[in-house]
């Protein structure tokens, strides 16, 4: 059974926990969160599902959590629908993330949407004041694992963010971009008819 069917055959289910887990505190869900880690992986992905739709302003259906999966800033994490996000995963959301639709991230990959500033030498760069930008990943993406997706990047529609790149600027629809920092290696567009008898 893939994971959106079994997750439309407990979505009754889950409604509840989640109105249940919605009369606690926000601290005691967010303890709660590193606990899943120590579940079987059902159970722990159902719950960690059910504490996302508490902590974040916007989540939506069929959403995959994997063990060990740190977020800063709940408040301002967006995740759309049927988004996986695999083990280790590191997000910090200061200047805001935005992940759409059927996105799947895979495991060790980090996403953080700020980056210390330099301006100031009198002060060491950690202790410069912190520059913060919006991450936004489109619908139907593919993030390879251990890739760094760093402040102010978003990526287009249906593309594919090879194995270890590090995103730090756009990458526009429908390509393929590799290496630090990324690139498009390739465009994977299929050519309708009247575009190949332009190009011919």
């Amino acid at each position: 059974m893939r994971g959106r069917d079994r997750f439309h055959k407990f979505k009754a289910v889950l409604a509840i926990a989640i109105r249940i887990l919605r009369l606690f505190p926000k601290p005691a869900l967010k303890y709660a969160w590193t606990l899943t880690d120590f579940l079987p992986d059902i159970l722990g992905v159902a719950l960690r599902y059910c504490l996302l739709k508490c902590l974040i302003p916007g989540c939506g259906d069929n959403v995959f959590i994997g063990r060990s999966v740190e977020i800063k800033y709940w408040e301002r994490l967006y995740i759309g629908s049927n988004v996986s996000i695999h083990k280790q995963c590191y997000l910090d959301a200061c200047g805001e993330i935005q992940i759409d639709d059927d996105v799947s991230i895979a495991h060790q990959s980090s996403l953080i949407s700020f980056q210390h500033s330099w301006e100031d030498e009198a002060q060491p760069i950690r202790d410069n004041p912190v520059v913060c930008a919006r991450i936004h990943v489109q619908s139907d993406v593919w993030i390879g694992c251990g890739c760094r997706i760093l402040a102010g990047a978003s990526i287009g529609s249906r593309s594919i963010i090879a194995a270890g790149a590090v995103v730090t600027k756009p990458v526009p629809g429908q390509t393929i971009a590799a290496g630090v920092p990324a690139k498009i290696i390739k465009s994977i567009r299929k050519e309708g008819p009247y575009e190949r008898s332009v190009g011919s």
